[in-house]
Protein backbone atom coordinates (compact mmCIF):
# COMPACT_ATOMS: atom_id res chain seq x y z
CA UNK A 1 0.00 0.00 0.00
CA UNK A 2 1.26 3.24 -1.08
CA UNK A 3 1.92 6.26 1.50
CA UNK A 4 0.00 8.26 -1.16
CA UNK A 5 -3.03 5.99 -0.80
CA UNK A 6 -2.51 6.45 3.17
CA UNK A 7 -2.36 10.12 2.79
CA UNK A 8 -5.99 9.52 0.88
CA UNK A 9 -7.68 7.68 3.70
CA UNK A 10 -6.47 10.28 6.09
CA UNK A 11 -7.43 13.09 4.85
CA UNK A 12 -10.98 11.92 3.82
CA UNK A 13 -11.25 10.98 8.03
CA UNK A 14 -10.91 7.12 7.74
CA UNK A 15 -8.36 6.58 9.78
CA UNK A 16 -10.02 8.55 12.49
CA UNK A 17 -13.00 6.65 12.41
CA UNK A 18 -10.89 3.40 12.12
CA UNK A 19 -9.39 4.35 15.92
CA UNK A 20 -12.39 5.52 16.79
CA UNK A 21 -13.93 2.37 16.04
CA UNK A 22 -11.24 0.60 17.87
CA UNK A 23 -11.51 2.84 20.88
CA UNK A 24 -15.04 2.05 21.24
CA UNK A 25 -14.36 -1.51 21.18
CA UNK A 26 -12.05 -1.39 23.81
CA UNK A 27 -14.75 1.06 25.79
CA UNK A 28 -13.22 4.01 26.03
CA UNK A 29 -15.80 6.07 23.34
CA UNK A 30 -19.49 5.44 24.04
CA UNK A 31 -20.59 3.36 21.83
CA UNK A 32 -23.93 4.08 19.45
CA UNK A 33 -25.82 7.90 18.89
CA UNK A 34 -26.23 10.23 21.40
CA UNK A 35 -30.51 10.61 21.68
CA UNK A 36 -32.11 12.96 19.30
CA UNK A 37 -33.62 16.28 20.18
CA UNK A 38 -36.79 15.66 22.72
CA UNK A 39 -35.67 12.30 23.03
CA UNK A 40 -34.77 10.34 26.06
CA UNK A 41 -32.56 6.55 26.32
CA UNK A 42 -34.71 4.23 26.18
CA UNK A 43 -37.55 5.97 24.04
CA UNK A 44 -37.93 4.75 20.49
CA UNK A 45 -36.66 6.74 18.36
CA UNK A 46 -38.76 7.68 14.97
CA UNK A 47 -37.08 6.66 11.49
CA UNK A 48 -36.59 8.85 8.67
CA UNK A 49 -37.97 8.14 5.30
CA UNK A 50 -36.00 7.54 2.15
CA UNK A 51 -36.99 9.71 -0.73
CA UNK A 52 -35.01 8.61 -3.87
CA UNK A 53 -35.35 4.68 -4.79
CA UNK A 54 -32.41 2.92 -5.46
CA UNK A 55 -31.99 2.43 -9.44
CA UNK A 56 -30.93 -1.19 -10.40
CA UNK A 57 -27.20 -1.38 -11.72
CA UNK A 58 -26.90 -4.80 -13.07
CA UNK A 59 -22.93 -5.22 -11.68
CA UNK A 60 -23.95 -4.46 -8.34
CA UNK A 61 -27.23 -5.95 -7.61
CA UNK A 62 -30.22 -4.64 -5.89
CA UNK A 63 -29.52 -1.53 -3.02
CA UNK A 64 -31.90 -1.63 -0.43
CA UNK A 65 -31.94 1.24 2.91
CA UNK A 66 -31.67 0.00 6.22
CA UNK A 67 -33.91 1.67 9.18
CA UNK A 68 -32.23 5.37 9.93
CA UNK A 69 -33.41 6.80 12.62
CA UNK A 70 -34.69 10.04 13.00
CA UNK A 71 -31.67 12.01 14.52
CA UNK A 72 -29.41 14.40 12.60
CA UNK A 73 -26.89 11.76 11.89
CA UNK A 74 -29.26 9.24 11.10
CA UNK A 75 -30.58 12.03 8.40
CA UNK A 76 -26.98 12.35 7.40
CA UNK A 77 -26.43 8.86 6.65
CA UNK A 78 -29.69 8.36 4.59
CA UNK A 79 -28.72 11.18 2.29
CA UNK A 80 -25.33 9.96 2.08
CA UNK A 81 -26.87 6.51 1.04
CA UNK A 82 -29.77 8.25 -1.23
CA UNK A 83 -26.76 10.08 -3.01
CA UNK A 84 -24.76 6.79 -3.51
CA UNK A 85 -27.72 5.13 -5.21
CA UNK A 86 -28.12 7.79 -7.38
CA UNK A 87 -23.97 7.89 -8.30
CA UNK A 88 -24.22 4.25 -8.03
CA UNK A 89 -24.12 3.12 -12.14
CA UNK A 90 -21.82 6.15 -13.12
CA UNK A 91 -19.91 4.28 -10.36
CA UNK A 92 -19.62 1.18 -12.38
CA UNK A 93 -18.90 2.59 -15.64
CA UNK A 94 -15.92 5.30 -14.41
CA UNK A 95 -14.38 2.46 -12.03
CA UNK A 96 -13.86 0.39 -14.87
CA UNK A 97 -12.44 2.85 -17.04
CA UNK A 98 -11.33 5.95 -15.26
CA UNK A 99 -7.51 6.24 -13.85
CA UNK A 100 -7.37 6.67 -10.23
CA UNK A 101 -6.71 10.59 -10.87
CA UNK A 102 -9.37 10.98 -13.11
CA UNK A 103 -11.72 9.65 -10.34
CA UNK A 104 -10.37 11.72 -7.71
CA UNK A 105 -11.34 14.90 -10.32
CA UNK A 106 -14.98 13.04 -10.32
CA UNK A 107 -15.00 12.43 -6.47
CA UNK A 108 -14.09 16.12 -6.34
CA UNK A 109 -16.91 17.68 -8.60
CA UNK A 110 -20.04 18.83 -7.56
CA UNK A 111 -21.90 15.83 -7.63
CA UNK A 112 -20.60 14.29 -4.62
CA UNK A 113 -20.83 17.40 -3.00
CA UNK A 114 -23.44 16.62 -1.14
CA UNK A 115 -22.80 12.86 -0.19
CA UNK A 116 -19.51 14.36 1.36
CA UNK A 117 -20.83 16.80 3.19
CA UNK A 118 -23.49 14.00 4.85
CA UNK A 119 -20.45 12.27 5.56
CA UNK A 120 -18.71 14.33 7.43
CA UNK A 121 -20.42 14.59 11.03
CA UNK A 122 -20.73 10.89 10.71
CA UNK A 123 -16.76 10.66 11.24
CA UNK A 124 -16.92 11.53 14.74
CA UNK A 125 -20.06 8.63 15.82
CA UNK A 126 -19.44 5.22 15.91
CA UNK A 127 -23.00 4.16 15.46
CA UNK A 128 -22.21 4.65 11.51
CA UNK A 129 -17.95 3.82 11.39
CA UNK A 130 -19.03 1.40 9.04
CA UNK A 131 -20.83 3.88 6.39
CA UNK A 132 -18.06 5.98 6.97
CA UNK A 133 -15.36 3.64 6.20
CA UNK A 134 -17.26 2.50 2.73
CA UNK A 135 -17.77 5.75 1.71
CA UNK A 136 -14.23 6.73 2.39
CA UNK A 137 -12.78 3.58 0.33
CA UNK A 138 -15.82 4.24 -2.76
CA UNK A 139 -14.64 7.53 -2.86
CA UNK A 140 -10.79 7.24 -2.77
CA UNK A 141 -9.60 6.68 -5.97
CA UNK A 142 -7.05 4.44 -5.20
CA UNK A 143 -9.27 2.38 -3.33
CA UNK A 144 -12.75 2.56 -5.50
CA UNK A 145 -13.74 -0.64 -7.28
CA UNK A 146 -16.76 -2.72 -7.53
CA UNK A 147 -15.90 -4.46 -4.10
CA UNK A 148 -16.19 -1.19 -2.56
CA UNK A 149 -18.98 -0.18 -3.94
CA UNK A 150 -20.54 -3.23 -2.89
CA UNK A 151 -19.37 -3.01 0.93
CA UNK A 152 -20.81 0.54 0.69
CA UNK A 153 -24.08 -1.16 -0.82
CA UNK A 154 -23.83 -3.55 2.27
CA UNK A 155 -23.51 -0.28 4.62
CA UNK A 156 -26.34 1.30 3.39
CA UNK A 157 -28.65 -1.65 3.91
CA UNK A 158 -27.14 -2.21 7.54
CA UNK A 159 -27.82 1.49 8.79
CA UNK A 160 -27.67 1.87 11.93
Amino acid sequence: MGAGWLRVLAGRGVLTVGLAALAAACGSVSAGSSPGAGQTPGTATPTATPTVTPPAVPVLGPMTYGTFPATPHGADALTLCEQWAGLRGQYVSRVQADTPYQLEQWFSSAVWRTAFTANNPLRNDPAYSHIDVAFGLAATGEAASIASARWLDQACAAAD
